[in-house]
């Protein structure tokens, strides 16, 4: 299987890339290396009853709490630590 140089241009321009011929000719041979890693790991046998995986290893949390709700703060508590408050709420500088 093989990326045409013009499948890329079209993917590039649907996701808005302004890219040079040069990085086409980059970005197919990318692909083709890619597609062959596929390939290879599509003939090994058994790979398709393998859990998917986040991690390369198998991992565990050690000697990590549980999370249990604690002494919590109360309202006024919390208001006496702010910087700015109005009507009984923090004031925080607006984000945009």
């Amino acid at each position: 299987m093989k990326v045409s140089i013009e499948e890329l241009k079209l993917l590039a321009n649907r996701l808005m890339f302004d890219m040079q011929e040069k990085e086409y000719e980059t970005l197919q041979e990318e692909f083709e290396t890619i597609l062959t890693q596929m390939e290879v790991l599509g003939e090994i046998e058994g790979a398709d009853d393998m859990e998917p995986m986040a991690f390369p290893f198998v991992y565990e949390s050690i000697g990590l709490r549980e999370d249990e709700p604690g002494d919590v703060l109360t309202k006024e508590e919390v208001l006496t630590n702010a910087n700015d408050t109005c009507d009984g709420q923090i004031r925080v500088k607006k984000v945009i």
